[in-house]
């Protein structure tokens, strides 16, 4: 497999006047060409900030503190001057963020926004015009002379994916990308990004809290909880096997999954949140299997086969 995106024990801490908060601990995994990486997990698990942390897309004032390794086509991203990072960001990585309203600049067109985008700013009406059209936009004429409050919701998200790829990226990052359009919309959307995604054989992060959407576009699963991953696996087997508790919870808890909803609740019953920050596993206070162990330590992560690794103690 060709990596495009390797990550090394990245790890991720707020600062602050008390110290450091940990948000994102010791988190690796790689990215093959053309592949599809689903970050998954409940919201608050950390995976917006991980996906802003590989470019380094903080402000300055944010208190940002980012440690290990992150590799595009060998150039170590977290050590490049701001120069050199910011030309990666316009051409070689390119984001779809959540809310396309709050991304896009609500003082200019869009046709001077999706110029802007482009390589050397060069592209003309009629280049701008099919990428629209290409993203499923009609009269994108009309469009490329709004401003993004005239939009929809459905017609800014197509804007932000006709945008994203403009450039032809080598990584295309995706934050849950159909969050902020009607249900009826998710799947189009998804199935157009996948399809330029395939075409263009780009590699893609795609981040969302969603089962069904992780089954059907992923290739690899990254589960992601209180910052730290859970299990890694090939989708495949994650969907036939999933082996941390945490997993199969989210499992049963999502509706058209392997189980019904209401179910994470069910199992959780009673138990107390309290311990979800100690020294042990931060999924001891929820987890159906915990035993004394669980409390104390933190499991480390461990194969269980070759493409497939879990944190826990009691996985088998």
């Amino acid at each position: 497999m060709e990596a495009v995106l390797e990550v090394q024990h990245l790890s991720i801490s707020a600062q602050s006047a008390t110290g450091n908060t940990p948000i994102i601990e010791d988190t690796s995994f790689v990215l093959g060409r053309g592949e599809v990486l689903v970050l998954l997990g409940e919201s608050g698990s950390g995976k917006t900030i991980l996906s802003r942390a590989l470019t380094r897309l903080f402000p300055d004032n944010a208190g940002m503190k980012i440690s290990g390794s992150v590799n595009l086509n060998g150039e170590p991203l977290l050590e490049l001057p701001v120069g050199r990072l910011a030309e990666i960001r316009r051409t070689h990585v390119r984001y779809i963020f959540q809310e396309p309203q709050q991304s896009l600049n609500p003082m200019s067109t869009i046709q001077r926004q999706m110029k802007d985008a482009c390589p050397g700013n060069s592209a003309d009406t009629r280049f701008l015009s099919a990428a629209l059209e290409r993203v499923g936009i009609e009269h994108p004429a009309d469009v490329l002379r709004s401003f993004p409050h005239q939009l929809s919701a459905g017609q800014a998200q197509r804007v932000m994916i006709a945008m994203a790829l403009l450039p032809s990226p080598d990584l295309l990052i995706a934050d849950e990308p159909t969050s902020s359009v009607d249900v009826s919309l998710n799947h189009l959307l998804l199935d157009l990004l996948s399809a330029l995604q395939q075409e263009r054989r780009l590699s893609m992060l795609l981040i969302t809290h969603d089962l069904d959407v992780a089954r059907e576009y992923g290739d690899t699963i990254v589960v992601l909880h209180k910052g730290r991953v859970f299990e890694t696996s090939p989708s495949v087997e994650f969907f036939a096997s999933p082996l941390h508790p945490y997993s199969q919870l989210l499992m049963h808890a999502t509706p058209g999954a392997t189980g019904r909803p209401g179910a994470l609740a069910e199992l959780t019953q009673g138990r107390s949140e309290k311990n979800e920050d100690s020294e042990g596993c931060r999924f001891a206070s929820r987890c159906p299997r915990v035993q004394a162990r669980c409390l104390s330590l933190e499991p480390p992560l461990e194969k269980a086969t070759e493409s497939h690794e879990v944190r826990c103690f009691y996985w088998k």
